[in-house]
């Protein structure tokens, strides 16, 4: 493994045990405060240095937030500044030099709202002392005027075992801000307040087409600006460097509204410009550019193992020297697919509501400047256990419900799917017991046909299982549905075939009358051709028909319906004729 990985795994080992011993330390002592009856030592303080001090407009001055133990031994501390948004803006919060290496709340601001938080503490023999520097602030004066820093809450935990808070005070401080401050003479004191103040003359306003927030970092290395040139200026003086209040110096650098500088190294930069016009030069503007080119810092993405049943947790954490971390944003299987986003302070995630199987995820750094920095690792779902189906019904009627029941793990929904000709028409669900045992009943009519059908299980998390073994069953139609059609058309032939025989019997009575002697023998003949044919007829169909039960349900059944419909048919023609022979002897007879 390359010595850099080596060293990032190694940091990061580093950054848990140490968040690890101070999550010890601040806890005991949170016990301690929580405890009722802890008694209340006093003593420690917390305030600012310097406590007050003049500062130019546009400069930058920095206040140290310190801690008195007030003699006693402290292990923690923590607070909320406030400061007064309309005269300062923070540029930056630093623990260098700080007595705490283990931080609960990083020290964050908000020039929006003004504040500024921190918690630290430190493992024994903790502190105690009357100046323990805490963090750094560093101010930059944006309007003329007093302004107010103080704390709106704080804490100092002693190192008692208790956690006691024995914080006494909290200090405040006032710092004024003005457009210009005398410099003091050698070998006297820089004053308090300022002793000659200049308004404001002739004070350019500069734009930026490529970076037109000064507040907001940029990875554009090519910063263009641009200003208006008032009526009887005859001279512009211009710096660019990555001090915030320099003045660019009585030389003019000629009627110029424009300046452009490429290539600029990463880092915080101003523009400075100032005009002269014929009575002297103006006030100097400042103008500040923040660039990060650099992406966050290369880092592999690790798939936390996890039991059979649960989501996956992917792993990762990376830092940024320049703007600073963002956050992240983590792409499961496609960059189509919309990312989910992330804080620059969370360093894992749960792929969950995600099919069973393999999957890939793309996880992004960003930087406050928009660099990005990327890493890919493939993992699966695991599937839970298969339900299994264990009895059914395998023929059902129209009017009949189908039921299935089986086994599966305790406790899980089971999906059921209902497929007729390779499309699922019926998905429902039921619920396993806590024996796993479980039933399902198809409250829809089905129609005639053979369907397929087979279950998934689905725990607590949404983790689904592989489909459960497949089983077929048929619905079909009672028995004399089933031939119905068939017996309907025969009955209709029987019908008529009676009819036409009562009416040669009636005609056979009435020449009886007549020709009793002569038709005689042929009556004889007719009733025995009738008889033996009826008696071959009945024989045949109950032949046809109990072969025809026999071939149900198979593919071969409709066409040996149609072909015993047709031989019927041909028997019912040959009878026809025989009695029709019959019948003309007698009308021969009667000629």
């Amino acid at each position: 493994m390359p010595r850099g990985n080596n060293l990032l795994i190694q940091n990061n080992y580093f950054q848990k045990a140490t968040k690890l011993i101070l999550a010890i330390f601040v806890f005991s002592s949170l016990i301690g405060v929580l405890l009722p009856g802890s008694a209340k030592a006093a003593g420690a303080s917390l305030f600012l240095a310097p406590g007050s001090g003049t500062f130019v407009i546009n400069s930058g001055f920095k206040v140290s937030v310190r801690v008195n133990s007030g003699g006693e031994v402290i292990n923690a501390a923590e607070g909320v500044i406030s400061f007064d948004t309309n005269l300062l803006e923070v540029t930056g919060v630093s623990k260098s030099g700080s007595i705490f290496p283990y931080w609960t709340t990083e020290p964050t601001f908000s020039n929006g709202a003004g504040t500024i938080s921190f918690g630290g503490g430190l493992p024994p023999p903790a502190f105690k002392g009357a100046s323990g520097n805490i963090i750094t602030i560093s101010f930059k004066g944006k309007k003329a005027g007093s302004a107010a820093v103080r704390f709106t809450s704080g804490a100092a935990l002693a190192h008692d075992g208790k956690g006691t808070n024995i914080l006494a005070s909290m200090g405040s401080a006032n710092y004024t801000i003005s457009p210009k401050v005398e410099a003091p003479k050698p070998g006297e004191a820089e004053p308090s307040q300022p002793q000659t103040v200049e308004a404001e003359y002739n004070k350019p306003e500069i734009k930026s087409s490529t970076h037109p927030d000064q507040d907001k970092w940029y990875n554009v290395n090519l910063a263009k600006f641009n200003w208006d040139l008032p009526e009887k200026v005859n001279g512009v003086s211009i710096g660019f460097d990555k001090i915030s209040t320099t003045d660019p110096g009585p030389v003019s650098d000629g009627l110029i509204k424009e300046k452009e500088y490429p290539d600029i190294e990463d880092g915080t930069w101003y523009i400075h410009v100032k005009f002269k016009d014929p009575a002297k030069w103006g006030t100097a503007a400042h103008y500040r550019v923040m660039i990060d080119t650099k992406p966050p810092l290369p880092f592999t993405v690790e798939v936390q193992e996890v039991g059979i049943g649960e989501w996956p947790i992917l792993k990762f954490e990376t830092k940024d020297d320049g703007s600073g971390l963002k956050g992240y944003e983590v792409i499961i299987d496609s960059l189509d697919e919309k990312p989910f986003p992330l804080n620059n302070d969370v360093n894992s995630f749960v792929a969950k509501d995600m099919e069973v199987g393999d999957h890939t995820a793309l996880v992004k750094a960003i930087d406050n400047a928009g660099n990005e920095t990327y890493s890919k690792v493939t993992f699966a779902v695991k599937p839970i256990e298969a339900p299994v189906i264990t009895n059914y019904a395998s023929e059902v009627k129209p009017s009949d419900q189908f039921y299935m029941n089986g086994t599966s793990l305790s406790n899980v929904a089971i999906k059921t799917y209902i497929e007729k000709d390779g499309e699922t028409i019926i998905t429902d669900q039921v619920q396993s017991n806590s024996n796993g045992d479980w039933f399902y009943i198809n409250n829809d009519m089905l129609e005639n046909g053979r369907y397929v059908t087979w279950v998934e299980a689905v725990n607590e998390k949404g983790i689904k299982s592989g489909p459960s073994n497949k089983i077929s069953f048929l619905v079909t139609p009672p028995v004399f549905t089933r031939v119905g059609a068939l017996v309907i058309d025969y009955f209709t032939i029987i019908v008529s075939l009676l009819f036409l025989i009562i009416l040669i019997i009636v005609l056979i009575f009435y020449l009886v009358g007549l020709l009793r002697r002569k038709l005689k023998k042929e009556t004889v003949e007719i009733e025995e051709v009738l008889r033996r044919n009826f008696e071959a007829y009945a024989q045949s169909l109950d032949q046809e028909l109990a072969r025809l039960s026999k071939l149900e349900g198979k593919a071969e059944y409709k066409d040996e319906l149609a072909k015993t419909s047709l031989k019927l048919k041909k028997n019912l023609d040959l009878i026809e004729k025989k009695i029709l022979k019959e019948i003309k002897d007698v009308e021969d007879l009667l000629k």
